[in-house]
């Protein structure tokens, strides 16, 4: 349901709460389960800007639409926000809270620090360069501790959430240019809260050419398939390149080349994307996480120095027993590699990103990414009109 289907003006008020009123600024899209992404102001009711959030929104049914889609949209969102009181983490996007009006739902969220790791590959792509293997290990290091405390996670009692992201992808881990990392967007998770709406559908939740062989073959997963996640998104940071999503390699031979169980399985797979509305390209990425090989994995890795390459064959193993079990061992693992920061720090992450802003130039803004604030700041963030 997008911000015109609200009624909503550029620069309307959209709700006050808890002191502040919320100025929508832009309709982002569709986010997920039925639910609009707006961007908004957080203002004082002095008038005073305060900062941009994120909306999360869900409205009343119009002409065509059914009350059942829009209650189990807002049932989605209340879990969203249930969910989030247990990710308390500087690692992962802060949730405010829940607003409920006559208009709409909200959930309000932090906007994201700096830029997203798919908008790091693209500036390094146009400036013909690679991102250090530190550089790299730093950011699975950061990254792999906001999953151990998503994984970890247990209510008032005690009890695991087992938490599972399922939408881990380079759209969804953000660095900003001190360094810095964030998840965002938990609101496709799996996880055992209490009062949970159980998915529908047995299918990749996010971007398929990140998602793990089992979520992609059979649709279970566990805090493992998150780790897959994170090794792919760390390989594409590392070379550009994404095991995935390598369409040439998808021969008839090697179609041909899997076990009879195998083919049944990814037939299987094929089906359930094609009945959930996937695009047509997931069937490719379906098709090569039961294919790729061990020496193709290896080949992908095999520039990288020994102690980034180690742990992305590791990750990117097809079967979860053989990856790292726990995203707290990764980032364990990680840490020694960087010599628990005596290598490669906050410090040096952000100068080889000034060094890499610097390079890409007027670069930035063509491409839509922001840059650090303290060298440029566009009216509209200025602005409190």
């Amino acid at each position: 349901m997008s911000a015109i289907e609200f009624g909503v003006p550029r620069g309307a008020i959209l709700f006050v709460q808890d002191g502040f009123q919320y100025e929508f600024r832009d309709n982002l899209g569709e986010a997920h389960h039925g639910l609009s992404l707006l961007l908004a102001r957080r203002r004082t009711l002095e008038g005073h800007v305060e900062k941009q959030v994120l909306l999360k929104a869900v409205g009343v049914p119009r002409d065509g639409q059914s009350w059942a889609r829009i209650e189990r949209a807002r049932l989605k969102l209340e879990e969203q926000v249930r969910l989030a009181a247990y990710l308390d983490h500087p690692g992962i996007v802060r949730v405010h809270g829940i607003h409920k009006g006559e208009g709409g739902w909200y959930a309000i969220t932090d906007r994201p620090l700096g830029n997203s790791v798919n908008d790091l590959v693209t500036v390094a792509g146009e400036c013909r360069r690679r991102l250090s293997p530190l550089f790299v290990l730093y950011v699975g290091a950061q990254v792999a501790t906001a999953l151990a405390h998503a994984h970890e996670a247990a209510d008032e009692k005690g009890r695991p959430l087992n938490i599972v992201h399922r939408s881990l992808d380079a759209g969804h881990i953000f660095v900003d240019w001190n360094g810095a990392t964030q998840i965002a967007d938990f609101g496709l998770a799996l996880s055992d809260l209490p009062g949970r709406v159980a998915s529908t559908v047995h299918r990749s939740q996010g971007d398929a050419f990140y998602s793990s062989p089992e979520m992609l073959l059979t649709g279970r997963v566990d805090a493992r398939s998150d780790l897959f996640a994170l090794g792919n998104v760390l390989l594409e940071l590392a070379t550009g390149k994404n095991l995935l999503d390598a369409p040439d390699t998808l021969t008839e031979d090697v179609k041909d080349s899997v076990s009879v169980r195998q083919r049944r399985r990814v037939r299987q797979a094929i089906k359930r994307a094609r009945l959930a509305g996937s695009p047509a390209v997931v069937e490719d990425a379906i098709w090569r996480a039961a294919t790729y090989t061990q020496a193709e994995l290896e080949a992908m890795t095999d520039s990288l120095p020994q102690g980034l390459a180690l742990p992305l064959r590791k990750l990117l193993q097809p079967r979860p027993a053989d990856r790292y079990q726990t995203a707290r061992e990764l980032a364990m693992d990680l840490r020694a590699w960087l010599g628990d920061g005596e290598f490669f720090g906050p410090a040096e992450a952000e100068a080889e990103l000034k060094a890499l802003m610097q390079q890409a130039g007027e670069m930035l803004a063509e491409l839509d990414i922001r840059a650090p604030r303290r060298l440029t700041a566009s009216h509209d963030e200025l602005s409190t009109n």
